[in-house]
């Protein structure tokens, strides 16, 4: 029903595990040409290639087989999950995907001296992200042309922190 209707399964993996809420189907999901993205709505971690791994090795779990969200042998799993959070996300904000004239300049550039994205390109890049560079990958975010994380870090890392203690400190104090 989900797929007839066209609309986008907002997918968050990191929360969903951490709450035990169980496995979404994505392989048969997708196999319908079902639209999903994913989110970080979890206070345990934000990190969006964790997500995408974490969606792709439940299935893996479940299903009992490797890179089973891609369509077929001959597509990169990384590929198959970026672009489907891509259009999906977009599909769910209401905007184009991608770069385009006139569009919210909303970026991400990896670090390509990253040890994990070395001697990478084209699809490997996106399969070296998603599955094998943890922490570090991320170089820089710019949204709505403005940049906000530098060197992996966000811009307001300090005033984020102090404000997170103080919230902490006012539910737990």
């Amino acid at each position: 029903a989900i797929v007839a209707s066209q609309a986008v399964a907002g997918l968050c993996p990191i929360t969903e595990a951490n709450l035990g809420d169980g496995l979404f189907p994505m392989q048969a999901f997708a196999r319908e040409g079902g639209r999903f993205g994913v989110g970080s709505d979890s206070n345990v971690l934000i990190d969006a290639a964790e997500e995408l791994r974490l969606l792709e090795y439940g299935q893996r779990l479940t299903l009992r087989g490797r890179n089973v969200l891609a369509p077929d042998a001959t597509r990169s799993t990384g590929r198959f999950l970026f672009e489907g959070v891509l259009h999906g996300g977009a599909q769910a904000l209401g905007v184009a995907p991608g770069l385009q004239v006139g569009a919210s300049a909303d970026l991400v550039e990896l670090d390509a001296a990253h040890p994990a994205l070395q001697a990478r390109q084209d699809d490997a890049w996106l399969d070296s992200w998603v599955f094998a560079a943890r922490n570090g990958a991320l170089r820089s975010v710019w949204r709505h042309g403005r940049q906000c994380v530098a060197e992996g870090r966000h811009l307001q890392r300090e005033a984020i922190t102090t404000a997170f203690a103080a919230a902490l400190r006012g539910v737990l104090g």
